[in-house]
C-alpha cells in the first residue's frame, strides 16, 4: 500500500473518531436535567430580573406578566431549593428566598414533558386588586383590569392606579409564589383629569348646539317653547358660554353656562313665530368612568 493511501485511511480513521466523540457528547448533554436543577434554574432567573431568561424556563407566563417584571421594584434573593420530591414524570421542590425584606418558603411542582422539568404555575403568583377611582392598575409597562386575578411571576411591584396621567395613587404589593395577594389602590383624580373632561363635555355640548333638535337629549338644554308655540320647525343655538365642569370620584356637575336659543314656528295663534330664549344658568350633570387610556363621560 503506498504512503498516501495509508495517509487517506488514517486521515478517515480520525474522523470517524472525532465524529463519534462529538456525537456521545452531544447524547450526554440532551439528557434531561433533574427536577431539582430546573427548580433552581428558575430560581436564578427569577433572581436575574431578566424576563428571556424566565421565559427560556418554558414556565408559561403572559407577555403582561414579563413586561410587569422587567419593572419590577424588587427580586427574590438568597434562593435556594431545599428538597425534592420526584414520581416519575412530576416533581415537587421546597425552596426559599428572601423578598421584601423577609424570608419565604414556597413549594414548586414540576412536570417532565418532552425530556424537560419545568416548572408549572405554581411558580406564579396571582393579584386580586381593588381601585377607586377607575378600574385598572399598571405594573411597570403592563396594565391590567383590576376586578380579574392577574397572575405575575414572583416579585415586589408598584401597582398604579390607570390611567396614571388622570389618576394619582398606588401601593407596593408582593407576589409570592403560588400565593393569592389582595391590595387596594387609592387614588385621587389628577388636575388633568378635569381638563380632559371639560374638553369631552366642550365637544358634546358643541355637537349638543348644532344638531338643530329642540331639546337633545344628554345637555343640559329646556326651553319652555310649549306656552308660545303649537308647532316648532327650527332652532338655533349659540353659546355664549359653555358649563365649567367639576368631577368627583363617580360624576359630576357642570354650570353657569350661557346659552342663547332662536326658536322658529307656528305660535298658538296660528300665525308663524320666532322668539329668541336665553338661559344664564345652563348645567349638565352626570356619570364618569375610566378605562385603562381614558375617562368618559355620560350626561343625564
Amino acid at each position: 500500500m503506498s504512503l498516501r493511501a495509508r495517509l487517506l485511511i488514517a486521515g478517515g480513521a480520525a474522523i470517524v473518531i472525532v465524529i463519534g466523540a462529538a456525537t456521545i457528547w452531544i447524547g450526554q448533554s440532551s439528557a434531561p436535567v433533574s427536577a431539582e436543577d430546573a427548580a433552581a434554574a428558575y430560581l436564578r432567573a427569577l433572581e436575574s430580573g431578566d424576563s428571556a431568561a424566565v421565559e427560556a424556563t418554558g414556565i408559561a407566563v403572559t407577555p403582561e406578566a414579563l413586561a410587569a417584571f422587567d419593572e419590577a421594584d424588587a427580586l427574590i434573593d438568597e434562593a435556594a431549593v431545599t428538597a425534592v420530591e420526584q414520581a416519575d414524570a412530576t416533581a415537587t421542590a421546597d425552596v426559599s428566598f428572601t423578598l421584601g425584606g423577609a424570608t419565604h418558603d414556597a413549594e414548586l411542582s414540576l412536570a417532565l414533558t418532552d425530556g424537560s422539568w419545568t416548572v408549572d404555575s405554581s411558580g406564579l403568583g396571582t393579584v386580586s386588586a381593588k381601585t377607586s377611582p377607575g378600574t385598572a392598575i399598571s405594573l411597570g409597562a403592563a396594565t391590567f383590569t383590576a376586578s380579574d386575578d392577574i397572575v405575575l411571576l414572583p416579585a415586589v411591584y408598584a401597582a398604579v392606579a390607570a390611567p396614571a396621567d388622570l389618576l394619582d395613587g398606588g401601593a407596593d404589593v408582593v407576589v409570592l409564589p403560588g400565593a393569592q395577594t389582595e391590595i387596594s389602590v387609592d387614588a385621587v383624580l389628577l388636575p388633568e383629569a378635569t381638563t380632559a373632561a371639560q374638553q369631552q363635555l366642550d365637544e358634546h355640548l358643541e355637537e349638543c348646539t348644532s344638531s338643530g333638535e329642540v331639546v337633545p337629549d344628554g345637555c343640559g338644554i329646556r326651553i319652555p317653547w310649549g306656552t308660545d308655540f303649537r308647532d316648532v320647525s327650527e332652532v338655533g343655538y349659540r353659546i355664549d358660554a359653555l358649563p365649567t365642569i367639576v368631577l368627583s370620584e363617580s360624576g359630576f356637575t357642570a354650570a353657569d353656562g350661557a346659552l342663547v336659543a332662536t326658536v322658529s314656528g307656528t305660535g298658538q295663534d296660528g300665525t308663524a313665530r320666532t322668539l329668541t330664549y336665553r338661559t344664564d344658568d345652563w348645567s349638565v350633570r352626570g356619570d364618569v368612568t375610566f378605562s385603562d387610556r381614558e375617562l368618559m363621560l355620560e350626561t343625564w
